[in-house]
């Protein structure tokens, strides 16, 4: 079996940042731990969870331009439309909002989760948001009016993470179920929900799913886990590709940089200092880790790739500077 497929296991931690990244700012100020954060298309702004609330930021210089309240609990998922007039956010309080970004106002309320909403994603062309909850079902909604569409009975625990492929044709869904399930976007099974097309199982010791990512192309998928290891599968052949050490602890965030080059995924054991591991997805080699004072709970790219969002435990926000060739 190792014959037909490589599997890289990396085992010795890099202490130091790679040179080609700069520590932009840090943020910490925030209210509660930083459970969420994404950058909107065209870069200028990052979004992050604050307690109850999204903190909006310019994303060059971390200065706060306003904040959106609304949520009853705890904020725990993020996600721009494509085009930037939307924020989704998810939360503790069951609930999605849908704030629009070009005419504030009250936000658009989606309720149906029974139970924290873990996960929010729209698809490339906008036309969707996909949102999963602790309840095991993924919910999908109109992109544009929020209306609900139809509910996918897709895993026996907590879905704690949603990714699109590029090309829309696929949505992966982690779980804590121990599960990675692909979902063809294209061909609408019963009830007008997805087709479930795959499904990858962690190894027993890798404990739960915590966060996915699907490569551009859609040939490949990553899964961050609760034991420290980013497990790699070829979407096609269903074979692992890479079995990467990323944290001694918890991998609670992966995230892909835009052009696909750089694998960034976060964690730490529990209340210690963290750091993101980056990977070369040509090669599954380790060209450095961003060491963070708090346990790093969540991950976001900027559209060009230059700029990584790290939010942490410790109630701080870091944003990293990477090279513009993503080495």
């Amino acid at each position: 079996m190792a014959a037909c497929f490589a599997i890289i296991l990396l085992c010795k931690l890099v202490s130091a940042a790679p040179p080609e990244a700069e520590n932009l700012y840090t943020l910490a100020d925030f209210d509660a731990w930083v459970g969420a954060v994404a950058f909107s298309p065209d870069g200028r702004t990052l979004a992050a969870a604050d307690g109850a609330a999204v903190r909006l930021c310019e994303a060059a210089t971390g200065k706060t331009e306003s904040t959106l309240a609304g949520h009853a609990d705890t904020v725990c998922a993020l996600a721009f439309s494509p085009n930037g007039s939307l924020l989704a956010s998810g939360g503790f309080d069951h609930s999605v909002r849908l704030w629009n970004l070009q005419h504030r106002g009250d936000p658009l309320v989606l309720e149906g989760h029974r139970g924290a909403v873990m996960a929010v994603a729209f698809s490339p062309n906008g036309r969707h948001l996909a949102t999963g909850g602790i309840d095991g079902t993924i919910r999908l909604w109109s992109g544009a009016t929020g209306r609900h569409l139809a509910t996918l009975a897709a895993h026996r625990t907590w879905v704690n993470s949603l990714a699109y492929s590029r090309d829309g044709a696929r949505l992966a869904s982690g779980s804590s179920d121990g599960a990675v399930k692909l979902w063809d976007t294209e061909t609408p099974a019963d009830r007008g929900g997805y087709q479930e097309l795959a499904q990858f199982e962690a190894e027993a010791r890798d404990g739960e799913i915590r966060s996915v990512v699907l490569a551009a192309d859609g040939r490949w998928l990553a899964a961050g886990t609760r034991y420290g290891i980013v497990r790699v599968w070829d979407t096609a052949t269903r074979e692992p590709l890479a079995a990467l050490a990323a944290q001694p602890a918890d991998v609670w965030s992966v995230a892909l940089s835009p052009d696909g080059r750089l694998l960034a995924a976060a964690g730490s054991e529990w209340k210690r200092p963290g750091e993101v591991t980056l990977w070369n997805t040509a090669t599954w080699r380790e060209p450095g880790r961003l060491p963070h004072a708090g346990e790093v709970l969540s991950l976001a790219f900027s559209s060009d790739g230059r700029l990584l969002a790290c939010g942490c435990w410790n109630k701080s926000l870091t944003v990293w500077r990477l090279a513009p060739d993503g080495k």
